[in-house]
């Protein structure tokens, strides 16, 4: 009982760290990605002619907040003696609100309604060595679309001046891949006049995400996609889904290797009670009570030694929770001071069923020898 009480405190903990760890990541990239975004299927760009709806009609459904149009493209970035490869997005004077990206900002201001000003992710500020207060422009390459000269290589780029006004931490990928101008800026660097790559959809807090996906995908036809948050993050929740999966064998395994010692124990009962199972066999008692008695004692192991194991894991898990007990590091160093823990209904249903059907089948294998061996001799 003491095993399986240990294996399954361990199996409830190690899950409830993983879904901590889980919700930390999701919610980093939830706060990046908008609800819902409006992509062409095909094409890198599309015009609000081609998608044939108005931002008037989709703020117009019901349970949308604001409607945000964003124009995007990989842009070479040089600041000073350095250089990078990264998305430039352009986007309104609104969005760094609605996204949230304002509430990141940890140095200068997230203003996008600044003539040519650039917020750049902390990965990239870092790597280009960026100030803030020396005022020396950052210089935004971008290939001519209907240009080129191959004896200059040079003119066939539109370069653009762009000054430093913020820097923003959102602790995903995106820090180091990101940064953010004005879109009439980044219309003039790409050369177009009225396209975009995508519109991000923003609502209500309590809007229906099922009902106005469902609703903004009717309106906006075939050629285009409408995706939340998980489906723009598809290879990372898979990922997640997977990571999951694979805890859950290991740490069953673990827990079956515990439980087999029911076996064992059983087993030894047995032996040592082989004379009264004589006995009561041949007072009448049926082989099948018999064996409901011995199942019923391997049942009962694992059943109260898992009980007492997810009560344990419970109590562990909650100190974690509020006194944060395991720390992370030195303060500064991560994002977080204390490993993350979220405690979910579905691991103590499913650990709870695991135990039950652990406990009965390796009950089970322990009784095939009470019915080989001893219900069919008379002492």
């Amino acid at each position: 009982m003491l095993g399986i009480m240990a294996s399954t405190a361990a199996l409830i903990i190690v899950l409830s760290v993983f879904n901590g760890m889980q919700d930390l990541i999701v919610t980093n990239f939830n706060r990046f990605n908008p609800p819902l975004k409006i992509e062409a299927r095909e094409g890198k760009v599309f015009t609000s002619y081609e998608l044939r709806v108005t931002s008037y009609e989709l703020e117009s459904v019901e349970g949308v907040k604001a409607v945000e149009q964003v124009l995007s493209d990989l842009v070479l970035v040089t600041y000073h003696d350095k250089q990078i490869l990264t998305t430039l997005y352009g986007v309104s004077r609104n969005y760094p609100g609605l996204s949230g990206l304002a509430a990141m900002t940890i140095d200068g201001d997230f203003d996008t309604g600044m003539q040519n000003g650039i917020v750049f992710g902390a990965g990239i500020a870092g790597l280009l060595s960026v100030g803030l207060h020396d005022y020396v422009p950052a210089k935004l390459y971008y290939p001519k679309r209907n240009k080129k000269n191959f004896m200059n290589p040079m003119e066939a780029f539109q370069v653009h001046n762009a000054r430093p006004i913020g820097v923003f931490a959102s602790y995903t990928p995106y820090d180091e891949n990101s940064v953010f101008v004005p879109i009439a800026l980044a219309q003039e660097l790409f050369d177009y006049e009225s396209e975009i790559s995508y519109i991000a959809i923003y609502l209500d807090e309590n809007a229906s995400l099922q009902k106005v996906q469902k609703k903004i995908t009717q309106m906006v036809g075939e050629g285009f996609t409408v995706k939340n948050q998980m489906e723009q993050e598809a290879l990372l929740f898979r990922t997640i889904k997977v990571e999951n999966l694979i805890l859950y064998l290991i740490l069953g395994f673990v827990f079956v290797i515990a439980a087999f010692n029911i076996i064992g124990i059983l087993g030894m009962l047995i032996i040592e009670k082989k004379q009264d199972i004589s006995i009561l066999h041949t007072l009448g008692a049926s082989k099948t009570l018999l064996k409901k008695v011995f199942l019923m004692v391997g049942a009962m192991i694992g059943i109260f030694g898992g009980l007492l194991g997810m009560f344990i894991g419970l109590i562990c898990c909650l100190a974690q929770q509020y006194f944060e007990i395991i720390t992370l590091g030195s303060a500064g160093s991560f994002i977080i001071t204390a490993y993350p823990v979220s405690l979910a209904l579905k691991d103590f249903v499913v650990v709870f069923f695991l135990i039950i059907l652990i406990s009965l089948l390796t009950s089970g294998l322990s009784i095939q020898r009470l019915k080989t061996n001893y219900l069919t001799n008379k002492y």
